[in-house]
């Protein structure tokens, strides 16, 4: 994914509430420990940084760490006044600036999706100390609706779109994946986000333009406004408090 792609995002992630209910019930859930020092794996603006930064105290660290240098400014906003976080521009999958068994934990909120699952795994594996944990959240296949939505319109017209978050989508691949990488202790937990409604053009926008779905890319003009005319008219159609809904997995292992 390029970094470019979140540029353009971050003032809108910034912003995004649900992110940050999101991120925050992931570091609950870590019981992050008094003192310890984290690193949130592609931090994105910051929301997971901020949650671990009060959550292991002035006595812990937390490093924050994004391809986005625009999430990153946003992050450095929202982390003002808590000095025992700190953010760096790197790529979460080469983490070699790290010693191996730095960190007390790795955590990583709804940034999955965007990385190889296997190399992340395998990248932060090595930075945690002996017994320490990483803890990612992911959401179930299928979801959101809207996405599910513009891969069966796209299908019409001869594309065959993956769904990202097909690899992490439900408990059990969760915990397989974690098992595979090495981590034992496994556990997952259920849970739920409500997604904001969002207006036609930035509908169109996200789908359009996600970097999961380059295909779309290669319509043309005529098939390009006809799969947004289809979309969009079953956006406009949907139940707006159902279709908000979207399930999620928070998954966790010790190394």
């Amino acid at each position: 994914m390029t970094a470019s792609y979140f540029d353009g995002r971050a003032g809108r992630y910034a912003g995004a509430d649900w992110h940050v209910r999101y991120a925050e019930r992931l570091v609950e859930l870590a019981a992050l420990p008094p003192g310890g020092h984290v690193l949130d794996a592609a931090t994105g603006t910051g929301f997971a940084a901020v949650a671990a930064a009060r959550a292991v105290g002035p006595a812990g660290r937390v490093v924050g760490v994004d391809v986005s240098a625009g999430m990153l400014a946003q992050a450095g906003r929202l982390g003002t006044g808590l000095p025992n976080v700190t953010y760096e521009q790197g790529d979460v999958l080469r983490l070699d600036r790290f010693g191996e068994g730095t960190f007390d934990a790795v955590i990583c909120s709804a940034g999955m999706l965007y990385l190889s699952v296997e190399e992340a795994l395998a990248a932060w594996r090595r930075v945690l100390k002996p017994g320490g944990l990483v803890g990612f959240s992911a959401m179930r296949a299928g979801f959101p609706v809207m996405a599910r939505l513009f891969r069966a319109r796209a299908a019409e017209l001869g594309l065959d779109l993956r769904d990202p978050m097909e690899a992490l989508g439900d408990e059990r691949r969760c915990a397989a994946a974690l098992a595979r990488a090495g981590f034992t202790s496994v556990r997952t937990v259920p849970g739920e986000v409500v997604l904001p409604r969002s207006d036609d053009e930035q509908v169109w926008r996200i789908y359009s333009r996600s970097p999961h779905y380059p295909e779309v890319g290669t319509l043309g003009p005529e098939d390009l406004s006809a799969l947004r005319a289809r979309f969009l008219g079953d956006v406009r159609r949907l139940d707006g408090e159902a279709s908000a809904r979207a399930p999620v997995v928070y998954a966790f292992g010790h190394r």
